[in-house]
C-alpha cells in the first residue's frame, strides 16, 4: 500500500489565504515537530504518572502499605511496558519524515522542556494515548468486535451494491480513515479505495503500520498502560496486544489502495468522480456539516452511494475559536432529502463503542445511525434541489445500463 500526499499537511485548519509559501511551509514544519515531540515524550509523561502513584502510596501509613504488598512491585512492571510503547512511537516518528520537505530537524530530538523543545501540552499527550489505543480498534484481534459493529455494515453494503467483477473499477473514498483499516479492508475486497485523514497523529501511525514492516503480530504494545481507573484485574492495565492481526503487505499486486493526507474539504473538489463515499465516525468531525454533505453530493457520480455509520459527537461544539453548528440527526436527514439524496436505507439505533477497553469496568457505547444515500442518476444542483426520497420509497435508482448507473447485477438498495 502507498500513502500519497496530494496536498500539504496541516493540523486540520485551513491555511489563511494571505500566507506565503514559505510561511505555510514553516507552519507545517512546526506542527510536524509538535506532534513528533509529543510521540517521543510518551515515556517521560507516563513515567511521571507512575511516580505520582508511587509517591501517593508511600504517603500511606505503614499499616496500610503492608496490606498491599504487591502494589510497588506492580508499579515496577510499568517500566518494560513503557519502554515497549516508546519504541513503537519512536519508530512512528522516525518513519514520518516523508511528511516534511527536508531532513529531520535538530529541534525534534532536543531535550523536551527546553526552549527549543517545549513540554507537550496535556491535550497533545491525550492524542498520543488515543493513537496507541487506536491500534487496538484497527489492527488487533481484540478490536474485531468493534470493527464488525461499525465497519461491517459498510463493507457488507458495498459488497451488495457492487458484484466482484465490477469492484476493481469502483472508486471508493473513505474520509476520516484514521489508521486505515476500513480503507484497507475495502481494498482487500477488490475495490479501488483511497483513505483520507487530516490528523497528523493518525497519518504518522497509519503510515508506519501500512508501510513500515510486513507480517502479522510483529509488534507488541501495551495500549491501556495509561488507564489507571476502572481496572477489574490487577494485570488488565498492562496486558499486551499484538499488532497487526493481518499482513498489511498482503494485498494482491493488482490492488489500488492509497491514503491521502489533508483536509477533506480542501482535497476533494472534482465533481462526479467517486462511486461510493464511506464515512464511519466522520460526519461529526465537521465544523459545518452542511459543507460535508454538499461536498459528498458533488464528488459522487450520478447514481452512486454515500454509506454512513456513526454518532453525532461534534468535535468542535466547545471550541470558542471556530464556528460550529451541531445538528440533530433528524435535521441532517432532512438536509439530505432537500439537497436531493434518496435515502435508500436507514437503521437506528446500532450500538457501537469507540476504542473501548473491553476489560474496563466502564463501557461507553453510542447509539449510531447507519444510512445509505443515493445521488439520483439525473441530479439537480444542491442549491436547487427539489428534494430526494426517503427509505421505503427508493426512487431515483438508475436504470440498468444507463451512464453512471450501478452495475447491472447490483442489489437493489432497498434490500441492503
Amino acid at each position: 500500500p502507498g500513502l500519497s500526499l496530494p496536498v500539504s499537511i496541516m493540523s486540520g485548519a485551513t491555511e489563511p489565504d494571505n500566507l506565503t509559501e514559505e510561511e505555510a511551509q514553516r507552519l507545517e514544519e512546526e506542527h510536524f515537530l509538535k506532534v513528533t515531540r509529543a510521540l517521543r515524550f510518551y515515556a517521560q509523561h507516563l513515567t511521571e504518572r507512575v511516580q505520582r502513584a508511587r509517591t501517593s502510596f508511600l504517603r500511606f501509613s505503614s499499616r496500610h502499605q503492608s496490606l498491599l504488598p504487591r502494589f510497588l512491585p506492580k508499579l515496577e512492571q510499568f517500566s518494560s511496558a513503557i519502554v515497549a510503547n516508546q519504541r513503537v512511537l519512536d519508530a512512528i516518528a522516525d518513519h514520518g519524515h516523508m511528511f516534511t520537505s527536508g531532513p529531520p530537524s535538530t529541534d525534534e530530538t532536543g531535550a523536551v522542556g527546553t526552549l527549543a523543545a517545549p513540554r507537550p501540552a496535556q491535550f497533545d499527550m491525550d492524542k498520543v494515548y488515543t493513537t496507541v489505543k487506536q491500534f487496538v480498534r484497527d489492527w488487533a484481534a481484540e478490536g474485531q468486535l468493534e470493527r464488525d459493529a461499525c465497519y461491517g455494515p459498510i463493507i457488507d453494503c458495498l459488497e451488495k451494491l457492487f458484484p466482484p467483477e465490477s469492484r476493481g473499477a469502483a472508486q471508493v473514498l473513505v474520509p476520516g480513515a484514521g489508521l486505515g483499516r476500513l480503507a484497507f479492508d475495502i481494498a482487500a475486497r477488490g475495490f479501488s479505495c483511497q483513505g483520507n485523514e487530516w490528523s497528523m497523529y493518525m497519518l504518522l501511525a497509519s503510515n508506519w503500520i501500512l508501510n513500515g514492516r510486513s507480517g502479522m503480530h510483529h509488534t507488541t504494545i501495551y495500549p491501556f498502560a495509561h488507564m489507571f481507573c476502572n481496572n477489574f484485574g490487577a494485570d488488565d492495565q498492562l496486558r499486551p496486544v499484538a499488532i497487526p492481526d493481518v499482513d498489511t503487505f498482503g494485498l494482491p499486486p493488482t490492488s489500488n489502495f492509497s491514503m491521502a493526507a489533508g483536509d477533506f474539504l480542501e482535497i476533494y473538489n472534482e465533481r462526479d468522480k467517486w462511486d461510493a463515499v464511506a464515512t464511519c465516525f466522520f460526519l461529526d468531525t465537521a465544523r459545518n456539516v452542511i459543507a460535508y454533505i454538499e461536498r459528498i453530493w458533488n464528488i459522487l457520480r450520478p447514481g452512486m452511494y454515500w454509506i454512513n455509520f456513526g454518532p453525532l459527537l461534534y468535535h468542535f461544539d466547545d471550541n470558542l475559536d471556530a464556528p460550529s453548528i451541531e445538528l440533530s440527526y433528524q435535521e441532517i436527514r432532512q438536509l439530505l432529502i432537500d439537497i436531493g439524496f434518496d435515502l435508500t436505507h436507514e437503521q437506528y439505533p446500532l450500538r457501537c463503542g469507540y476504542i473501548t477497553n473491553p476489560r474496563s469496568m466502564m463501557q461507553m457505547e453510542y447509539n449510531c445511525v447507519f444510512f445509505v444515500a443515493q445521488k439520483p442518476n439525473v441530479p439537480c444542483d444542491p442549491g436547487d434541489a427539489a428534494g430526494g426520497h426517503t427509505a421505503g420509497a427508493p426512487a431515483g435508482v438508475p436504470p440498468r445500463g444507463s451512464p453512471g448507473a450501478a452495475p447491472a447485477t447490483a442489489a437493489s438498495p432497498g434490500h441492503l
